[in-house]
């Protein structure tokens, strides 16, 4: 959780470098609150097919979906960009985890490298 409120407080700084714990920290987080909502609108399914009634659900559901991927899109791509920058790779390289998230989930279980880099100071430090 620490590395949720950690990202969450860097919004959008694109700036320096995020250790291993703040980026699974915070991608972890942003997984279950994924699946939480994936299970609202599953049961949301579930009660339309039992009785008909459940449309209120789904758009609740919906509407919290593209909510808060909306307000989480812009840290997790600042997240991802600290991390990449820890591992000695260009920020920019994150944004491939726009359509490919493997390549940064990738990056983000490489240790970071130790001491001072051209992206900042060690964050362990």
């Amino acid at each position: 959780m620490d590395g949720f409120r950690t990202a969450l407080s860097k919004y959008a700084q694109f700036q320096g470098r995020s250790r291993r714990r703040e980026y699974w920290g915070f991608m972890i987080v942003v997984w279950l609150i994924a699946i939480a909502i994936g299970l609202l609108y599953a049961l949301s399914w579930a009660m339309v097919a039992d009785s008909g009634d459940g449309n209120w659900l789904a758009a609740i559901a919906l509407i919290l979906g593209i909510g808060v991927g909306l307000a989480l899109i812009v840290p997790t791509l600042s997240v991802g960009w600290r991390r990449c920058q820890d591992v000695g790779i260009p920020g920019a390289v994150a944004l491939i985890g726009i359509a490919v998230p493997l390549v940064v989930y990738v990056i983000g279980l490489i240790p970071g490298n130790e001491g001072p880099n051209e992206y900042g100071p060690d964050p362990k430090a």
